[in-house]
């Protein structure tokens, strides 16, 4: 079982987020843990910058969120993931969105951007509970 801190960021008046930290391939990312994403996924932008040569593809399939239906899902195989002390090699078939809208709003709270959404996908696998109680995501 692996255990790693959550921090709840309280974005507004009953309004949160759950986050963690992680890397990918050895560069930092602050993740949400967000069990209402269907799939798991890493911002675009971030994806350009520390890594244009990775290779993506287009997502076939039903492209839905929070924010509407239609927008342009790239998926990849991100190298070197890590949750706390928890490693894969490889994270196979990490969705590639466009997070600009996240970071807005984070921005306009003055809170620190993220890159990385750790949904469903990854807590189901897992076998994930979340302790709010101890602030603690726990996994195997």
């Amino acid at each position: 079982m692996y255990k790693t801190p959550i921090k709840i960021l309280q974005l507004e008046k009953n309004d949160y987020h759950t986050l963690l930290n992680g890397s990918v391939a050895g560069r930092k990312v602050r993740v949400i843990l967000d069990t209402g994403a269907s799939h798991s996924c890493i911002d675009r932008q971030f994806v350009s910058e520390m890594f244009p040569e990775l290779a993506l593809e287009i997502s076939e399939g039903v492209n839905a969120g929070i924010g509407g239906t239609g927008f342009e899902v790239m998926v990849a195989d991100l190298p070197d993931v890590r949750i706390g002390r928890f490693h894969m090699n490889m994270f196979p078939n990490t969705a590639v969105i466009d997070f600009s809208h996240i970071n807005r709003a984070y921005q306009s709270l003055n809170r620190k951007p993220i890159q990385m959404i750790l949904g469903n996908d990854f807590c189901v696998h897992h076998k994930a509970v979340i302790d709010y109680d101890r602030k603690l995501f726990l996994f195997q």
